[in-house]
This record gives structure tokens, C-alpha cells and sequence, in this order.
């Protein structure tokens, strides 16, 4: 009989994993709250200018806080880009430069509100706009503009990766979905076990590109079937009649699976064993298809 111990070690890497994702969700949708704060005092002054009856000062300062709060929704938006980007190993650069936009419409706002606001000349307020560029550019930086190509080799492209990539994390994002719909505490741990076991595969693709070809159908069904049924066994929960215990022990007896089948072939997979790992994946195959996932 194992040692408990080794049994508490089963799932520590996955456990890191998700304290890592979580700690990076912390820190991206912290950064740049600040950027919604500042701008306050302007609107006290525009609520003052109106109350005293001054409609252009009002105009002023009520239009620069307005675009100093869209420009924070905008950079918040290049943030949440760049910590993706970051985040993996191949990624393409963003499309939009969220961020440079941001700067540029603070550093412009800026400007006009020294110029109309604060009664400064031309030339001190476009000196003023700049510093304001330069300011935002050293806080937080520009957009990324080139693709991160990692160690892709011949045989594989950069668009394949990313697309499936992108694809695996779409259906995490689904399995997350359902497993915070989950109301049994138990299901909603190894569902987020496994989407953590899920974003480790995909890490270990971007590390090495040509483990695509063998993950690729490993991902498939792992990721295919669990969304499957998470989905489905979250929607069942809003049922009239809820969810019954057959359901209960066939949606238990899948996570076993697919936990089980994922744990042991995640080494074989890093290891080049195509053959066992091909078995173990149409052993799953079959009986989601038995559970009527397929």
C-alpha cells in the first residue's frame, strides 16, 4: 500500500502551477488601477466649475477626466495583452498597441488641459504632453511588437503552435467556467487539477514544438471530453430534478480517467513513448465515447 506521503505528493506540481496562474491573474488585474485614481481630483474640480456656474471650465476638466479614464480602460486592455504575451513561451505580438494608444491619449489630454485648462502656452504644453509619453512609457512600458518564436524547428510552424495553443486554451477557459458552476467542492478541485495539468502540456509544446504532433491528439480528447462533460454535469445541476447518483458516479468514475490516463502519460509524452501514450489515449477514447461524452 503507498505511503500517504507520496500520495499528498502526487499533485504538487500541479498545485504550484495553479498558484503561479493565480498569482499572475493577481498582478495583471492589479496594474494600472492607479491610472483610474488619479484623475479624480479633476472631477471635483468640474462638479465645482459647474456649481459655480463656469460651463467652459466644466467642459475642460469633465472632457480630460472622461479621457484620462478612457485611456486607463485602454491600457488596462494593452496590460491584460502583455501578460498573455509574456506569459507563453510562442505568442504573437498584439495586434493593437493598446498601450501606445493609452499614452498618446493620456500625453495628448495632458496637453490640452495645460494648455486650456491651467492657462499654459503652446510650446509648455506640448513639452508637458511629451514628459507625460516619456513618463508613461518608462512606468509601464510599450506593446510588444514581434512574435515570440520560441525554439520552433523544421516540420512545425509558428501558426500551428499558436493555433493550438490557442484552441487548448479556450477549451480551459470552458472547463473553468463550468468548474466554478460546480457546486461540489470535490469536483471543482480536480477540475482545476486538471486544467492545470492541461497548461503544463502546453507549456511543454511551447519548450519543445515538436512534441505538437504527439500532444496534439492527447489534447484532443483530454481537453474535448473534460469540457464535455463539465459542461454538462454544471447544466444538469440547474435542472429541476438536480443532479442523481448514477450521474454522480459516472461523472466520477470520467475524472479518474482522465486524471489517471493524463498523470501517467505526461512522462511518456516528455519521454517520446508514442506507442504507450497512443494506447492510453484510445483506452480514454472509448470510454468517454461509453459515457456518452463522444
Amino acid at each position: 500500500m503507498p505511503h500517504p506521503v507520496s500520495k499528498a505528493q502526487r499533485y504538487a506540481p500541479a498545485a504550484a502551477a495553479t498558484a503561479s496562474e493565480a498569482a499572475h491573474q493577481v498582478r495583471t488585474s492589479l496594474r494600472g488601477l492607479l491610472l483610474y485614481f488619479l484623475p479624480f481630483p479633476l472631477l471635483i474640480g468640474a462638479i465645482a466649475a459647474l456649481v459655480a456656474g463656469n460651463v467652459a471650465s466644466t467642459l475642460v476638466l469633465g472632457g480630460s477626466f472622461a479621457a484620462y479614464m478612457l485611456a486607463a480602460t485602454i491600457a488596462r486592455r494593452g496590460f491584460k495583452l502583455e501578460a498573455e504575451y509574456q506569459r507563453r513561451k510562442i505568442a504573437r505580438a498584439p495586434k493593437t498597441p493598446f498601450k501606445t494608444v493609452a499614452a498618446l491619449f493620456t500625453a495628448v489630454t495632458t496637453g490640452v488641459l495645460a494648455w486650456l485648462g491651467a492657462d499654459y502656452g503652446v510650446l509648455a504644453s506640448i513639452m508637458m504632453a511629451a514628459a507625460t509619453f516619456l513618463g508613461f512609457a518608462l512606468s509601464y512600458g510599450l506593446d510588444p511588437r514581434r512574435d515570440k518564436a520560441g525554439g520552433i524547428s523544421l516540420g512545425v510552424t509558428v501558426d500551428e503552435i499558436i493555433e493550438a495553443v490557442d484552441a487548448a486554451e479556450i477549451r480551459i477557459k470552458s472547463i473553468e467556467q463550468a468548474r466554478r458552476a460546480i457546486r461540489n467542492p470535490d469536483y471543482s478541485q480536480r477540475l482545476e487539477r486538471i486544467t492545470s495539468q492541461a497548461r503544463q502540456i502546453i507549456t511543454t509544446i511551447e519548450e519543445d514544438p515538436t512534441r505538437l504532433s504527439r500532444a496534439r491528439k492527447f489534447l484532443k480528447v483530454y481537453l474535448d471530453g473534460t469540457e464535455k462533460v463539465a459542461q454538462g454535469y454544471a447544466k444538469s445541476q440547474n435542472n429541476q430534478q438536480g443532479t442523481t447518483t448514477n450521474l454522480d458516479t459516472d461523472f466520477n468514475r470520467v475524472l479518474d480517467s482522465i486524471e489517471q490516463t493524463f498523470q501517467e502519460q505526461q512522462t511518456k509524452l516528455l519521454e517520446n513513448n508514442n506507442f504507450d501514450l497512443d494506447v492510453q489515449i484510445a483506452v480514454l477514447e472509448q470510454q468517454l465515447k461509453r459515457e456518452g461524452v463522444f
